[in-house]
């Protein structure tokens, strides 16, 4: 890992709406909000699994941009996907880097399409204006159950009918990317200061982790780097210097400007691992965030 220049870590101001509190605080309006849901939804919780969507792969074949060329990175997700556009996306202008759009939405999640239909956003988004690669970060707030008001079921957190609705949304993501040829990158949640938010954390990884890979994608774990060597909540990193450069926001769950920018080079690393011929395309975004980071 490279060192890192003692001024570049100015603490992070969290000023962006609808950043949620970790850890009980957050678990806990999660609970209220179910209770206020409405009582039919409620009763139909016993429902049985509803069966996986049986989504057919295309056939694998190259993406438009898998070359030297510019890329159109294309960037869906929640407020650490948010985080992740605003504090990267002023570093990769700088250089001739692949331009990133920004499709992410604060507060949002999988877990309830009534408020927010993230398939149905992906789908018509790729379909009207294909990239050259997608990436994902979201889950943050999907520790409510998971709603399908349409068939008034509810699935909680933790349920065997939760894990797969929640892999089926994954996996549809995921396939409307393939189905655009562009390959997709979805990150998961990093480690979390609070002990219990992390638990459930490591349970959305395994159910992203399962959907993403079912259709072609690449999971790009995001665990290590905000774990120290013992794998506890990793809030900060050692400069060059020795002194402690932020890492993790005050909440305990979204990063400081330096930790987005250092999990963005991570995603383009894994991305370029992933799929070699991206790699060149890729290289100016990553010699910008190295630049930045150093």
């Amino acid at each position: 890992m490279s060192e890192f220049r003692a001024g570049l870590m100015a603490p992070m101001v969290i000023r962006r709406r609808g950043w949620l509190l970790a850890g009980g605080a957050l678990l806990a309006r999660a609970a209220r909000a179910e209770e206020d849901s409405p009582p039919e939804s409620r009763s139909a919780a016993e429902d049985p699994a509803p069966e996986a969507p049986a989504l057919e792969q295309a056939p694998p074949s190259p993406p438009p941009a898998e070359s030297a060329g510019r890329l159109n990175i294309q960037l869906f997700g929640d407020s650490l996907a948010q985080g992740l556009f605003l504090s990267t996306n002023p570093v990769m202008r700088r250089r001739e880097a692949p331009r990133l759009l920004n499709g992410t939405r604060h507060a949002t999640g999988l877990t309830r399409a009534d408020e927010h239909d993230w398939v149905a956003v992906v789908r018509e988004s790729l379909q009207r204006t294909p990239p050259q690669l997608v990436f994902v970060w979201i889950g943050a707030n999907d520790f409510r159950s998971f709603v399908d008001r349409a068939n008034r079921r509810r699935w909680q957190f933790g349920s065997s009918n939760f894990h797969e609705a929640y892999r089926g949304a994954v996996q549809a993501i995921s396939q409307a990317a393939s189905e655009a040829r562009a390959p997709l990158g979805w990150l998961g949640l990093p480690n979390m200061r609070d002990r219990a938010f992390a638990d459930s954390a490591r349970q959305l990884n395994d159910m992203i982790r399962e959907g993403t890979e079912a259709a072609g994608g690449t999971y790009i774990s995001t665990w290590e780097a905000t774990s120290d060597a013992d794998g506890r909540f990793r809030a900060s990193i050692p400069g060059h210097d020795r002194l402690e450069r932020r890492l993790r926001a005050d909440d305990g769950v979204h990063f400081s400007d330096l930790g987005y920018r250092m999990m963005a080079r991570l995603a383009f690393e894994k991305m370029a691992e992933a799929r070699p011929p991206l790699a060149t395309a890729l290289n100016p975004a990553r010699e910008a965030l190295d630049a930045s980071v150093a």
